[in-house]
């Protein structure tokens, strides 16, 4: 068996004829000259009586039951008067409005007459006309699905064997139909010899070589304002083999303001042919040929389409004369797309133009969507071929004229195509700059632009895609998605590239040495395009290893701490110092050092109270008071410890220290005369206990407050106990271990003074009767505050840290540095001196 339905949905107006012997239908008769009248339901008992009769229809006839004509020949239904109209109202709430039926009937005619949500069914009927009428839908519903929206005759041939061809007429002449659609639906049985057949009576025919050729002429038509302009539905069996065909001619029609304009879908039959000439489809939303075998376009105009001009699909179509495309907009074709699996046929007389068309992706006026690289969709039949015209075709991402690759376009018309905008899927990868206005493609050297990089450090290449031009050798940009492989191992499954694009992606830890990046394109493509990207796996930097995500992290593990790859930074929250053991030595904190150590210790001196962010080759970020090196023990580059303080400051004059061993040398001549003179010595009750206390605030001091954070007091109580007390440059590189030698001095110096005076007394009765018996007391004064003084200074001179030194090479040892500066090993070098002097 084999079937061939068509689907008709048109929309379009027109005038009619009328006939002989007459009746008047009228739902009120009593205002009607005319007669025999009646309404509608007194001669729709038996229709079947009426042949060769005209029933003439004023005003309108409202019917809640069903009007069946069967058997019945030469019957008019014309409206006579300005509006007549036939109205359908509900007759069965499951089975929806009344009908009209026409069965097993010839020459039935509808003539200048409106019927209003009506549907109309002919079965096995012949030779049906309707013309100068309107089908029209007052309510408008939105559903398609329910009955009420659409007129729907379905036609039926006579259930009869002929030993000849069939003929049967169906005419269609000015009818309009609003704000619902026109179903025609032809079920044409064309199988013989064979006992069942659906949708027909089963008769056995023994009728063999005959073919079956239906025609269907829609000429002069206007289709618009409708969800289906005109639609074609070509259904065919495919289980039995036919000679059964049809061709279907639109001519000189206007297809306009519709949804879908013309809409086509052949089911691949190969027994259709459909012809579209001299006709226009304007601003429709979409217009489609899918699955249609043979269908020719002469002198067809797409214009202002909303969803491109004209969509191809798994179609054979022939261009004759003018196929014009203009003003249409798409996503994938702005004119029109035609997919892989078609073939557009261009005949000699063929001019293509394709003018203003947009696209807001690709194609702006044709998008060529092939999978198959190597085959081609046109196919010229004359040479050379200047049968096309571009024109102010724009895309969103690429080929504003043209986009996709077809061989046998671009061999015959490549002077044509030459310099015009196309492009086509990735058949090339580049680099590029992002931060030129044009988009270039840059060709990989290996010599210039090999990265080096650290595991979980990102790699960073800005990548252009570039498809083919149809300019010899020559390529244009695109967009497409890829993935990245190192090694053969997926990283990235899907990255979107357009334009210049940033691909950015984190290497782990695999092999160190030389590692291989590969791009691939996936564009929907039978074409594979790759790109083969080397780079550096580098060891983990100083500070850093390996963690168990393979990336490169701390490589001391410590609470509030963290170390970040990407920026080589190291970060903690306060008074912790982080960095390597020999920091006299300069590094790149890129580099890698299987000698290095790395000390991570408290450091609750000299180190910064706030969060610090630093890199190893930087680590004085970490100290305050312009402090720096390991453990912030001692100044910075340029700077030198100051007298009365921790801190280091800049010397401006070397020479100052001359002026301040001279300020010293008589103000400890001044001190000791002045203790004399005063009798302060510790045999006064209230000095013994001011010594006694401002010693115990001076031994804590670190304890009570942070460095300068009680300046004043500070500086009374460093007077008592000998300190100077503000903040001075001594000499220029004045560091820890010369400043402790001058924390001995000063009392010595003192000592001395007091001593030689003694002597003096003892020797000299006239220097003894002056001093009296203070000389002793002062001695002993001076001793006691000198105590706190020199305690001090042994206490800091022996004062030893023990620091845990963890090695790139795993190792793990520990080193006794001098607390006061950890830049010194403890009682080694020049602290061994000081060392043996503290002891003594």
């Amino acid at each position: 068996m084999s079937l061939l339905l068509v689907f008709v949905l048109l929309f379009f107006s027109s005038s009619c004829s009328v006939s002989s012997a007459q009746y008047y239908v009228s739902d009120d008769c009593s205002s009607v000259t005319q007669s025999p009248c009646n309404p509608l339901s007194v001669y729709a008992g038996n229709m079947s009586q009426y042949n060769n009769t005209i029933f003439y229809f004023i005003g309108t006839s409202v019917i809640n039951f069903n009007v069946t004509m069967d058997s019945v020949q030469n019957i008019t239904l014309h409206g006579l008067d300005q509006s007549p109209t036939i109205y359908c109202i509900l007759n069965d709430y499951y089975q929806g409005n009344s009908f009209i039926a026409i069965s097993t009937s010839s020459h039935v005619s509808f003539s200048n007459i409106s019927i209003q949500k009506c549907d109309i069914y002919f079965e096995y009927s012949s030779n049906i006309t309707i013309t100068g009428s309107i089908f029209k839908n007052q309510i408008r519903i939105l559903s398609l699905t329910n009955v009420v929206d659409n007129l729907i005759i379905l036609y039926y041939p006579p259930p009869v064997c002929y030993n000849e061809l069939h003929y049967y007429s169906l005419t269609l002449t000015n009818v309009t139909v609003t704000n619902e659609n026109f179903l025609f639906g032809m079920v044409h049985g064309t199988s013989y010899n064979i006992s069942l057949i659906f949708d027909n009576e089963s008769k056995i025919c023994n009728v063999k070589g005959v073919e079956s050729q239906s025609t269907i002429v829609i000429e002069d038509s206007q289709f618009y304002n409708s969800r289906f302009g005109l639609l074609f539905d070509v259904r065919r069996d495919y289980f039995q083999l036919s000679n059964h065909h049809i061709a279907i001619t639109v001519k000189s029609c206007s297809i306009h303001d519709n949804e879908y304009g013309l809409s086509i879908n052949g089911h691949l039959s190969t027994s259709t042919h459909i012809s579209v000439i001299d006709t226009e489809l304007v601003g429709n939303w979409r217009n489609e040929i899918v699955g249609c075998l043979s269908i020719l376009l002469h002198n067809v105009t797409v214009t202002n389409s909303l969803f491109t001009g004209l969509v191809i699909i798994s179609s054979a179509v022939t261009v004759q004369n003018k196929l014009i495309f203009k003003n249409n907009t798409g996503v994938v074709g702005g004119g029109t797309t035609i997919n892989g699996s078609s073939v557009l046929v261009l005949s000699s007389s063929a001019n293509l133009e394709f003018i203003d068309n947009h696209a807001t992706y690709k194609g702006g006026g044709i998008y060529i969507g092939s999978k198959y690289p190597y085959y081609s969709i046109f196919y010229i039949l004359t040479t050379p071929l200047n049968a096309f015209t571009f024109k102010g075709n724009t895309a969103g991402v690429a080929g504003n004229h043209i986009y996709g690759i077809d061989y046998e376009l671009e061999y015959y018309a490549s002077s044509t195509l030459a310099n015009l905008s196309t492009s086509s899927d990735a058949r090339a990868f580049a680099f590029c700059d992002p931060d030129s206005k044009e988009t270039t493609p840059i060709w990989y050297d290996d010599d210039e632009q090999q990265q080096s990089v650290f595991p979980g450090q990102p790699l960073k290449y800005n990548v252009a895609l570039f498809g083919r031009s149809f300019e010899a050798n020559s390529y244009s940009l695109t967009d497409g998605r890829i993935t990245i492989e190192i090694n053969g191992t997926l990283l990235v499954t899907d990255k979107y590239i357009n334009n210049c694009s940033l691909i950015e992606y984190t290497p782990k830890y695999i092999n160190y040495g030389r590692l291989n990046t590969t791009l691939i394109v996936t564009t929907d493509t039978l074409y594979s395009k790759e790109l083969n990207i080397p780079f550096i796996l580098n060891e983990c930097p100083i500070g850093f290893s390996v963690n168990s995500s393979g990336v490169c992290d701390c490589s001391v593990s410590r609470e509030n701490a963290t170390c970040d790859i990407n920026t080589l930074d190291i970060t903690h929250n306060s008074l912790l110092w982080i960095g390597t053991y020999h920091t006299s030595t300069p590094f790149n904190a890129n580099e890698t050092n299987p000698n290095a150590c790395i000390i991570n210790e408290d450091c609750l001196l000299y180190c910064s109270p706030n969060p610090v962010s630093f890199q190893l080759n930087d680590t004085d970020t970490q100290c305050v008071d312009n402090r720096g090196h390991r453990m912030c023990g001692s100044c910075r580059d340029g700077y030198s410890l100051l007298m009365g303080s921790n801190k280091c400051g800049h010397c401006h004059n070397n020479y100052m220290m001359i002026g301040w061993i001279a300020l010293f040398a008589v103000m400890g001549i001044l001190l000791v005369v002045l203790l004399i003179v005063l009798n302060l010595t510790v045999s006064v009750g209230t000095l013994n206990g001011l010594l006694f206390y401002a010693n115990i605030v001076k031994l804590y001091e670190p304890v009570f407050s942070r460095e300068g954070a009680l300046s004043v007091l500070s500086q009374v109580i460093s007077w008592i106990n000998l300190d100077f007390g503000f903040e001075i440059c001594f000499y220029n590189g004045m560091d820890s271990y010369a400043k402790q030698w001058l924390q001995f001095a000063f009392p010595f110096y003192l000592w001395i003074i007091i001593i030689i005076i003694i002597l003096l007394c003892r020797r000299y009765g006239k220097i003894s009767r002056l001093m009296g018996s203070h000389a002793v007391p002062v001695l002993s004064t001076l001793f006691l505050l000198s105590y706190t003084k020199l305690v001090r200074t042994i206490v800091i001179v022996l004062h030893k840290r023990e620091v845990t030194l963890h090695c790139t090479n795993e190792s793990v040892r520990s080193v006794s540095l001098w607390y006061e500066d950890p830049n010194v090993e403890y009682a080694k070098g020049k602290h061994a001196g000081l060392f043996g002097f503290a002891l003594l």
